[in-house]
């Protein structure tokens, strides 16, 4: 299996990179099996500082490699399969992982972070976004909703019309704009020097502080976790059970606009 996520580790700090730019970064089963794998490992890593999530090429991640993932339902399975219903599965592991990591994670996020590439980045601790950076929850063009633990996040971060019409509409919006909606912590003319002067920051505080103040943070974010997470993957159940996401799938991959059925009674 080839690296599409690397890992480095350097004087506790921890920089992991989306390593597979000739397909813009998206996610292959393989990438969440090598990032679930990643953030197991720093889990466990008590020297660990912080962690630094960052790609090569010209994109951060482009999403879901729906091609990958939809012509295996085993694979499909695989991701969304939880042995308790408030358990985190393994697409939901690769963005609330980051959060139970116990040091500081920064997201450095260039060109387009649409898709399961944007609700990663949710489980950071602060997203960093280059000038010409896009933002996109891009599921419900693919006719699914999003199910990656990016709700859990959502809800301590935006108002609630602003996540729903996000996550509705399916379109890009700019870097300025996403900080407008308190998406990203900030924009940056120079995304590897403003990273490293919050990376210096924080460094030089103490690693216990730090901890300590996710934690305590967290108790407000994570309230309704277990539901949540239970919710995300149960509707996409239900939706993968359905027609209308085979409509929804084929009139991208083909470029056509057939009419969807009725919703199921929701």
């Amino acid at each position: 299996m080839s690296h599409l996520v690397t890992l480095n580790v350097e004087a506790g700090v921890a920089t992991v990179t989306f390593n597979r730019p000739d397909k813009l970064n998206a996610l292959s089963y393989e990438s969440f099996l090598q990032l679930a794998r990643i953030i197991k490992q720093l889990k466990k890593d008590k020297s660990l500082r912080l962690v630094i999530i960052d790609a090569i090429g010209s994109d951060f991640c482009t999403g879901l490699d729906v091609k990958n993932i939809s012509r295996s339902p085993t694979k499909m399975l695989k991701l969304l399969f939880k042995w308790l219903p408030g358990n985190a599965n393994l697409a939901q592991q690769v963005t609330i992982g980051w959060q139970e990591i116990k040091a500081p994670v920064i997201c450095k996020i260039h060109g387009r972070c649409f898709g399961g590439g944007m609700q990663i980045a949710l489980g950071a601790d602060f997203r960093l976004a280059s000038r010409d950076a896009q933002f996109a929850i891009m599921e419900s063009r693919w006719g699914l909703t999003p199910d990656m633990a990016g709700s859990v996040m959502l809800q301590g971060l935006m108002p609630y019309d602003q996540a729903l019409k996000l996550t509705h509409m399916a379109e890009p919006i700019s870097a300025d704009t996403a900080k407008t909606v308190n998406l990203v912590t900030q924009v940056c003319d120079d995304l590897d020097l403003e990273c490293e002067q919050l990376k210096a920051a924080l460094l030089a505080q103490s690693p216990d502080a730090l901890a300590a103040n996710k934690r305590t943070y967290q108790k407000r974010m994570f309230a309704n976790r277990r539901p949540l997470l239970a919710a995300e993957t149960f509707n996409q159940i239900r939706i993968l059970r359905g027609k209308n996401v085979k409509r929804a799938i084929s009139n991208r991959l083909k470029g056509e606009t057939k009419p969807f059925d009725n919703s199921a009674n929701w």
